[in-house]
């Protein structure tokens, strides 16, 4: 299949020894519907390229895309009024990456951003800039894999806009592989000239997913204020997919991984010090199985944690006797973040929601009766979170008139949202509305979703955070993570932690508690009670 083997005469392969070989991987981060890899969150990516090379003995070293920007431009995060967070996530091997790269015989980049989003301390790399800096510090003559998300069906970087294609990327990638991790001991063995087919994917993520654990040492920051995202399933459970979803194109079938290979993976995480885990490499964690599967899972993974998340969750699935189960064992700020996308009726029939509003509603207040309580971090323990489209099929005026009438019933009703995501649809070919609409309904309405998303914002997310976290409530465990001007930024490890603005610049990366004393929009204002601690 490929015609050029890397350029390497001291490789040879001997059962799972590769002796010579010199492997760099650069993370630029990814986002997708199922799984996010986005600083603070470990992916699922680069932990298991780094477990499959490690197997095979190889020497392989992590960088970020914020390394290799370093490069080019250094930076003082403590001496800037505002944080460069492109800048902000750079690992120990930041000082000598160049070096790194200029000695491997294979650079493997994971790039891919399918659900872009707003992201409070990190900047994430395009495959274009991965490939830009790679050639201004002279590397084009490497051997370089791509791989994560893009390399399947491309990036959007921007909703509403068409996925950004390959086309560059083939001229300049000797390879690109999705899930190159589950072929990297066969890309060894024939020296990188074929890429074989993958009949047991799990089975293989079961081997290489501990000795993944390794790259804890090469992390930016303490590991304490990391959090891995756990890979539990491929594929959707719902017969008919969504007309936008790419998760049917990526896995047709519904594979779910063995609880005891999650356990042994999250386990040799924290014995390296990462103990800090969300589950949410999945369509829908109560999709994973039944009650018994649910507590054996997380059960286990309660006793090797010290955050315990989730993140995605489809409301058909949704149901008491599972959230009792997430609930006992999660801690406290954790979010089931609901794919409800849109209110509207006739939305939700043509694109193949299956989501009325109805079911949608239920299904918060159900959420909400069984995890509202308050914990000892001073956030509920589990509470729902919805996501919001704009430019699906069949979109009109009165989709927005739904969503706030349904969005008011929720807020009247005495029931609390974490967090409403609203975003553009990003158009993937291979979906239905990819090949079809192609954002028709976008282009008609886009002049609208300003307005549309600062109503929703005001009249709901304000007085709905006032409700979450009432002015003098006391939230534990904040890391201070950026600044803006004379206010540092702090937030708990979590799944969607809650933004705390705090006066003054207290110094980044350490630990706050801090009380609340006004609301934003979608963040609060606090007071330091306490000292900061390292």
């Amino acid at each position: 299949m490929y015609d050029t083997p890397i350029p390497s005469q001291t490789v040879y392969w001997h059962g799972l020894y590769v002796v010579g070989m010199r492997v760099s991987i650069i993370d630029c981060y990814t986002d997708e519907p199922s799984g996010l890899g986005v600083m603070p969150y470990i992916g699922t990516y680069p932990r298991y390229i780094f477990g499959a090379l490690r197997r095979c003995r190889t020497d392989a070293h992590y960088l970020t895309i914020d390394d290799i920007r370093s490069q080019f431009k250094q930076h003082d995060i403590e001496g800037d009024m505002k944080t460069h967070i492109g800048l902000r996530n750079t690992t120990p091997n930041a000082e000598m990456a160049r070096e790194l790269l200029s000695r491997s015989d294979v650079i493997i980049v994971i790039a891919g951003m399918h659900t872009p989003g707003k992201y409070l301390s990190a900047s994430p790399g395009t495959t274009v800039e991965s490939m830009r800096l790679l050639s201004a510090l002279g590397l084009d003559h490497k051997f370089k894999i791509l791989t994560g998300p893009a390399s399947t069906i491309g990036s959007g970087l921007y909703g509403g806009r068409m996925a950004r294609g390959l086309s560059a990327e083939r001229e300049y990638f000797d390879m690109i592989v999705p899930e190159v991790e589950l072929v990297l001991d066969k890309l060894l063995e024939n020296n990188f000239t074929d890429v074989p087919t993958v009949e047991d994917k799990y089975g293989i993520i079961g081997e290489i997913a501990p000795y993944g654990a390794a790259i804890v040492d090469q992390l930016p920051h303490n590991p304490s204020f990391l959090i891995a995202e756990i890979e539990t399933m491929s594929g959707c459970a719902k017969q008919q997919p969504c007309s936008f979803c790419i998760e049917k194109l990526k896995s047709p079938d519904v594979v779910r991984r063995d609880p005891k290979d999650i356990i042994r993976e999250a386990r040799s995480l924290s014995s390296s010090g990462l103990r800090n885990f969300r589950v949410g490499k999945q369509t829908c964690i109560y999709s994973y199985g039944n009650e018994e599967t649910l507590e054996n899972l997380f059960g286990g993974l309660s006793k090797i944690s010290d955050i315990l998340h989730i993140d995605n969750a489809n409301p058909l699935f949704v149901n008491v006797e599972k959230t009792k189960v997430l609930v006992k064992y999660c801690s406290p700020g954790n979010v089931a973040s609901l794919g409800v996308e849109s209110f509207d009726g006739k939305v939700v029939e043509n694109n193949d929601l299956h989501n009325g509003p109805d079911i949608v509603f239920e299904k918060i207040a159900l959420i909400n009766e069984v995890g509202a309580m308050r914990g000892h971090n001073g956030m509920p323990c589990l509470l729902p979170g919805i996501n919001i489209l704009f430019g699906l099929d069949g979109e009109s005026r009165s989709t927005h008139e739904e969503n706030m009438l349904w969005l008011r019933r929720i807020l009247d009703a005495g029931l609390m949202l974490r967090r409403i995501n609203i975003r553009e649809v990003v158009l993937f070919p291979g979906t239905r509305m990819g090949d079809s609409t192609r954002g028709k309904f976008l282009r008609k309405n886009r002049d609208k979703y300003w307005k549309w998303r600062n109503e929703i914002r005001k009249e709901i997310d304000y007085p709905m955070l006032q409700r979450l976290v009432p002015s003098g409530t006391l939230l534990r465990s904040l890391r201070t993570e950026v600044y803006d001007g004379n206010t540092t930024f702090a937030r708990q490890v979590g799944t969607y932690p809650l933004v705390v603005g705090v006066p003054g610049r207290l110094g980044l990366d350490r630990l706050i508690n801090a009380r609340v004393t006004g609301h934003m929009l979608r963040s609060v204002k606090g007071d330091v009670v306490d000292h900061p601690t390292s």
